[in-house]
């Protein structure tokens, strides 16, 4: 399939030098950089952005700047133009003031954020299969991969809503169906605690079938989900669980149907890449067996 590797920056800085990226290319990998705008943060996810509270100095300050910034501007404002913005607002204390300004300064240090106006659907091929490489951003609830899949979800669902309007009326929409496949999903949507991309999320896991999106959501954590996503999920394919707790959250999602609870069936599990796949449209649960990857398996174990 063909493949479009997108980066949050210089792959030849995040994947250390040209030679790894020449390498990759040689195997038909495409590269191309993204970047946020700052505009499609809404005020409230720059303050969690800097895990700050809106209701604090320093969160009221960072708040009314971007927010006046959107009213006037739209879309149209970088990091430099929120710098101005809380330079010149009288109300801010300088102490409070510095104290933004280095945050906004490390954050345009970042390479994430645009510095002119695009399209973040314009980064993505249609007609590839389009992968998101995060790794090389931190793993923060409220941390820079959080960040970059909030955006994305809402923009997405955005789009596609307006999209299905337009084709309920037999008019062509301009984003095609969308499926996000989501690794370690258990750092984006966990259970217990808010991460900037939760509520987004969430919200495509229970209304992503009006407007034509879907999720895949992989964890080797199934208990560190939350339950709100886990329960809506369709098709479920699980192998070999040993945690009482990882167990547990899967045989929650037992129905009537089965014949029995679905540990049961996970118990039954021996060999290496044997799962259990259960299709919530058809009522069906079966046995199968999964292929052996012919891949490179990073997080294989090592051999001597």
């Amino acid at each position: 399939m063909p493949i479009l590797l997108l980066v949050p920056g210089d792959p030849e800085i995040l994947y250390g030098g040209r030679e790894v990226v020449a390498a990759m290319e040689a195997r038909g990998v495409r590269f191309r950089s993204f970047r946020i705008n700052p505009a499609d943060l809404s005020p409230d996810a720059w303050c969690q952005l800097f895990d700050l509270s809106i209701s604090d100095v320093m969160g009221i300050a960072l708040f009314r700047a971007v927010q006046h910034l959107s009213r006037r501007r739209k879309e149209q404002f970088f990091i430099p133009d929120i710098i101005s913005e809380i330079e010149m607002d009288g109300l801010v204390q300088d102490r409070t003031r510095q104290a933004l300004l280095n945050r906004l300064e490390m954050a345009q240090s970042w390479d994430l954020f645009s510095t002119s106006y695009q399209e973040l659907w314009e980064v993505f091929d249609p007609n590839s299969v389009n992968i998101m490489d995060l790794s090389t951003l931190d793993p923060e609830p409220r941390g820079r991969r959080n960040l970059v899949v909030d955006v994305l979800a809402r923009d997405i669902f955005k789009r596609r809503t307006i999209a299905r309007r337009k084709e309920e009326l037999g008019l062509i929409g301009e984003l095609p169906r969308v499926w996000m496949l989501i690794d370690e999903a258990h750092q984006f949507i966990p259970s217990g605690r808010g991460t900037l991309a939760k509520q987004a999320l969430i919200r495509w896991a229970k209304e992503g079938r009006q407007p034509g999106i879907s999720l895949v959501v992989a964890s080797q954590q199934p208990s560190a989900i939350d339950s709100e996503v886990i329960t809506q999920c369709d098709v479920i394919v699980a192998q070999k669980l040993t945690n009482r707790a990882d167990i547990h959250a899967i045989n929650a999602l037992s129905q009537d149907y089965m014949g029995g609870e679905l540990k049961t069936y996970i118990r039954k599990l021996k060999r290496q890449g044997e799962a259990v796949l259960v299709d919530d449209e058809q009522k069906k649960v079966v046995m199968t067996q999964i292929r052996p990857r012919k891949s490179y398996h990073g997080g294989g174990e090592a051999t001597a």
